[in-house]
């Protein structure tokens, strides 16, 4: 049996492990974090016999044959990843942690244990070459390529992969930062020159008959180094700020980029407030550490070797004895490290909890008011504020234990020192001068020695800082294009939709074979129950997601080969969840076209029926929307957003609800409005009133993820089927509106 094996996910299974295993499962996947919330390797590995977690060298964690297990459910933690739980008899047991970078392994590896459970533990795969891929969930035969396996990492991140990772941002400005490192050895070598002047200024200066301009020229001495040292350190500090700020620079674009580029099943599982603290505090402690930390560390370490070397120098007996507290100092250090990180961790969890509770509330405050929960919000945010400032004290407090204690055993040597050199004065084999000297050495070793433990705590904090933000960086894109997506022209915009089935969970199709022929110019209309996948079938012609099975295409070319970027520039959208930014009103029409003049904007807002309420305003189209258009009603709002994509003149235009947010008055008006914009453009179109839809080529009848009636109005209508029954059921309901609102008294 070979050592390392695959296994579905495409990484490669520690040869411990599979040594344990004695055979390889049916499915397995890594995750990265292990009980405590450090880094480590964990599996996850099922098969015909048991579920468990192992550690990579082959120790079984936890083991669950599957009639103990009543299911699996994964748990998204605020911070990003989440947990897997095992609901078993004896109730729910977290079996393994991760980060967002093992979430799209472990999801299908669940897959695939659920189908075991279903299956009453019976091998639900049929075996190593017939079962499904615990990554993609294709048949995963002998021949079967799995178009996800590229993109999953290959190993653990590690503190050292990291580290090195994070010192890779300092490559492009290694001459500013060796200049940098110049200026700190001789500012090193500086801060030595003050004992050893002394020294001599003591010895040879200082007793009767010593001359004063000999005094003059070393006191003269000491000031011209103190006033180069504080020139080198004004000129280092500078060059920190400059290269720190392109750092931030670099590391906050490349984070906000990976963030933008993850498709949007990132975010239904996350939640957005997160990213903000990853985004501001998370960089800004790398560059902290990189700019600041980095320098600091060399200075002190040269300064321990300088100073060091100069102590022996004076007197090699007093060095020794210097010496014998160091070994309690590492060890002290040894034993905080691992203390440090995991307080650090909680207290960065316990935040960033409080940072998502704000961004949550304040996000929604006018629903908080709305229901009257005020003091609920308070009260959540108390006992979260309660946890940050349990985490705080506890983080504190190990601090002001330690310091002291570090502080007291380097005491204890200075005071040695005196005892012992004092005694070697009195005898006469030491001068008074380098005695003194000596003490001022010894106070420059053990401040770095000290604040070792300074240093230990902004490491930590730079590294789990780093690997927060590398998670991001590192997530799989679940919708990426492939190395030879292609860049085509203006679009015809015939569609086909090829027995496409997809679910937001894998086990949980929303969409269920569907199966479509749109030629270009053409006007569909989805129709259907609530939750019956219209908008979604709407998002994946966009694609926002991709089908589990089948395919799309576009002008007879597969949508995943079609790069993202120019599809979705001849893809217009008006979502039903209208979103305006924080901007002027010709700012957010012109939002997918900046370069358009102010008389195109003027236009698509005329076409959109919403000219003459900007117009109305006081600053007209310069009036700012405020955050999510707040300061606009529902459907000026709406007419902004259609307006937006009138003015991006797309080929294929999705109007999903696009009058939900307006009266019958404006509605009648923008549906003379869009029945101008979709001339010539293919159109897909949902409504919840379906006599909007009457103008539509034709009508397809989603119901239950299935395509049930396709057909045009009319011929839906005598077909009396689920259409009849929808338009039937709306066309009542609108009656019983009419006779209320006539009995209302005037």
């Amino acid at each position: 049996m070979a050592l390392k094996e695959r296994h579905a996910a495409g990484e490669e299974l520690p040869s411990e492990l599979l040594r344990s295993l004695g055979a390889k499962p049916a499915a397995a996947a890594r995750a990265d974090v292990d009980e405590n919330g450090r880094p480590d390797d964990r599996w996850l590995v099922a098969n015909a016999g048991q579920i468990g977690v192992y550690s990579s060298g082959g120790v079984c964690l936890h083991r669950f044959a599957p009639e103990e297990v009543r299911g699996l459910r994964t748990q998204d933690a605020p911070q990003g990843g989440g947990s897997l739980i095992a609901d078993t008899q004896a109730g729910p047991v977290v079996l393994v942690r991760y980060t967002g970078a093992c979430a799209k392994g472990l999801d299908a590896a669940v897959h695939t244990a659920k189908l075991l459970l279903e299956a009453g533990g019976s091998d639900a795969t049929g075996g190593d070459s017939a079962g499904l891929c615990a990554l993609c969930g294709e048949a995963a035969g002998e021949d079967h390529s799995c178009p996800a396996e590229d993109r999953m990492p290959r190993s653990g991140p590690g503190r050292r992969r990291v580290m090195t990772r994070l010192l890779g941002y300092t490559r492009p400005y290694r001459g500013r930062m060796f200049l940098a490192a110049l200026f700190l050895i001789i500012a090193v070598l500086l801060e030595l020159a003050p004992p050893l002047v002394t020294k001599i200024i003591v010895d040879d200066v200082l007793h009767p008959g010593g001359m004063a301009e000999t005094l003059l020229i070393w006191v003269a001495a000491l000031l011209g180094a103190r006033l180069v040292l504080s020139a080198l350190q004004i000129a280092r500090g500078f060059i920190g700020v400059k290269v720190g700020a392109a750092m931030m620079n670099d590391i906050r674009r490349e984070t906000f980029e990976a963030l933008t580029e993850q498709s949007l099943g990132f975010y239904d599982r996350r939640q957005t407030s997160q990213f903000i603290g990853r985004l501001n505090q998370d960089t800004d402690s790398m560059r902290q550490f990189l700019t600041e930390g980095v320098i600091w560390v060399a200075s002190q370490v040269l300064t321990v070797i300088a100073i060091l070397s100069m102590m022996l120098a004076l007197s090699w007996k007093l060095t020794l004895v210097v010496l014998l507290p160091t070994p309690l100092l590492l060890a002290g250090v040894w034993i905080l490290w691992p203390k440090v990180r995991r307080l650090w961790y909680k207290q960065w969890r316990a935040l960033n909890t409080l940072q998502t509770l704000v961004g949550d509330s304040l996000q929604g405050i006018r629903v908080v008011k709305a229901f009257g929960r005020e003091k609920s919000e308070q009260a959540r945010y108390g006992e979260a504020n309660r946890e940050m400032m349990t985490q705080t004290v506890r983080m504190e407090g190990l601090w002001q234990a330690a310091t002291p204690l570090f502080m007291l055993v380097t005491g204890a040597g200075g005071i040695i020192v005196w005892y012992y050199g004092g005694l070697q004065v009195l005898d006469g084999g030491l001068t008074l001068g380098t005695l003194m000297a000596f003490t001022v050495y010894l106070t420059m070793f053990f401040g770095p020695l000290q604040w070792f433990t300074q240093a230990i705590s902004w490491t930590n904090r730079a590294v789990s800082a780093a690997e927060r933000v590398f998670e991001i960086m590192d997530t799989p894109r679940e919708v990426a294009d492939t190395t030879d997506a292609v860049t085509p022209g203006r679009l015809q915009g015939s569609v086909s939709l090829e027995r496409v089935t997809y679910g937001y969970e894998k086990h949980k199709p929303v969409l269920k074979d569907i199966s479509l022929e749109v030629k270009p110019g053409e006007m569909i209309g989805f129709v259907g129950h609530s939750g019956a996948g219209k908008s979604t079938l709407i998002h994946l012609i966009c694609r926002f997601y991709d089908p589990d099975r089948g395919r799309i295409l576009i002008d007879e070319i597969p949508l995943k080969k079609l790069s993202q970027e120019s599809l979705r520039a001849q893809i217009g959208v008006v979502l039903q969840e209208t979103f305006l930014f924080d901007g002027t009103i010709a700012e957010n029409i012109a939002y997918a076209k900046p370069e358009a003049s102010p008389l195109d904007i003027m236009r698509a807002a005329k076409i959109a029926n919403a000219h003459d309420f900007i117009v109305g305003m006081s600053d007209g189209y310069d009036t700012r929307v405020g955050e999510r258009g707040h300061r606009l009603s529902g459907g000026e709002k709406q007419r902004i957003a259609i307006a937006r994509a009138i003015l991006h003149d797309p080929r294929i235009l999705i109007l999903d609800e696009a009058t939900a947010s307006v009266d019958t008055e404006t509605e009648r008006l923008i549906q003379e409005a869009i029945s101008r914009l979709v001339r010539g453009r293919t159109t897909f179109a949902i409504a919840h009133r379906l006599s909007t839809l009457r103008s539509a080529d034709r009508l397809v009848v989603i119901d239950k993820g299935r395509i049930a009636e396709t057909g045009t109005h009319e011929q839906l209508m005598e077909l009396e089927g689920i259409y009849w029954k929808l338009v039937k059921a709306q066309n009542e309901t609108a009656l019983i509106r009419e006779r209320d609102t006539s009995a209302e008294p005037v």
